[in-house]
């Protein structure tokens, strides 16, 4: 019976220990795979990070399922402490427009949704990075 707790109680240190390393290996990945681990792992948390569009995408692709084009924008989010994080987003349909500001709502590198904002909604600390 010892040897049973023993052995759930490394196996549970090791899937915590994966996800937290997960987490670190992620954080300012903005490749396919960081933003699908950052989707099904449960130690990343929701966040709300804010950014400056620019008239620069990374990529466009075809989207297969009505034929429009979809922009992918590589940038440095900050969150409301103002800590950068690097992060891709994708505008679906159309180019964002640039000088304006998206608040946008992540689980670690995964997107949840995003939306344009005014200056005076973004937090202070972010504030100061944004400029």
């Amino acid at each position: 019976m010892r040897k049973f707790f023993v052995g759930l109680g490394v196996t549970v240190l090791i899937i915590v220990g994966v996800g937290f390393g997960l987490s670190v290996w992620t954080k300012n990945s903005t490749s396919t795979t960081a933003q699908v681990v950052d989707l099904l792992n449960p130690f990343v948390r929701e966040e709300t990070v804010y950014v400056k569009t620019t008239r620069q995408y990374d990529h466009h692709f075809r989207d297969s399922a009505d034929g429009t084009t979809n922009y992918a924008y590589n940038t440095t989010s900050y969150n409301a402490q103002g800590k950068p994080r690097q992060l891709q987003y994708t505008a679906f349909g159309r180019k964002v427009r640039a000088g304006h500001y998206l608040k946008i709502t992540t689980k670690g590198q995964d997107v949840r949704q995003w939306a344009a904002v005014s200056w005076n909604e973004i937090p202070s600390k972010a504030q100061d990075h944004l400029k």
